[in-house]
């Protein structure tokens, strides 16, 4: 009798698992890590973000210094280029029998003609009828040419009708510009200007 009362006695467990005890829960602290420990991951992050900062800031002026070189000699070959230009400037002439006088050069005719047929003598040279810039100009015309006191034409032209044949074109006689028929005949200055030779000197070169 004693031992069916203690069978029966007995309470079967309600869960299946309740036999099984749960795992100890952690302290509510365990998970965080100590002040410290976060102070030292931020200043390793910053110092880093500081290294890759001045690596790229080096890699930067390493090019700048790489390239540097090449600028200084593109400098140097452009230095050189104008200086040949400079050079072959300098080394311009007016052609042989032709009188130069600061950035001109002038031409007197031998012979005697027309007006019109001066005008198309110097554009055959490559010219034209010489128009007087000052009065310096002139003074040195007079001076260099021996037969001072003939006329000579200019490059001015009155236009007085539509017949060309009163028309009356300039000459220079002595220190004097005057007015005669265009179909005199008279002997004529042409004149050119140096900076031409030079641009066409120049083009040359280029090529």
């Amino acid at each position: 009798m004693d031992t069916a009362r203690v069978y029966f006695g007995l309470k079967p467990p309600r869960t299946p698992g309740a036999w099984h005890e749960s795992p100890p829960s952690l302290p509510p602290d365990a998970c965080r890590c100590p002040r410290s420990h976060r102070l030292a991951l931020k200043l390793s992050c910053a110092g880093l973000i500081l290294l890759v900062v001045t690596l790229i800031g080096m890699s930067v002026l390493v090019r700048v210094l790489i390239q540097k070189p090449s600028i200084e000699k593109c400098y140097v070959l452009i230095q050189e280029n104008l200086n040949k230009t400079t050079d072959c400037s300098a080394k311009l002439e007016c052609p042989q029998d032709w009188l130069s006088h600061r950035d001109k050069c002038f031409h007197v005719s031998h012979v005697s003609n027309t007006w019109e047929e001066g005008l198309v003598d110097c554009d055959g040279k490559g010219a034209t009828l010489m128009l007087i810039q000052d009065q310096e100009e002139l003074r040195f015309l007079l001076d260099s040419i021996k037969e001072k006191y003939n006329s000579f034409w200019i490059g001015l032209r009155l236009k007085i009708t539509d017949d060309t044949e009163n028309d009356s074109c300039a000459a220079i006689s002595g220190d004097k510009v005057t007015f005669e028929s265009c179909n005199s005949d008279n002997r004529w200055i042409c004149q050119k200007e140096l900076y031409h030779e030079t641009l066409s000197n120049y083009v040359g070169y280029g090529h």
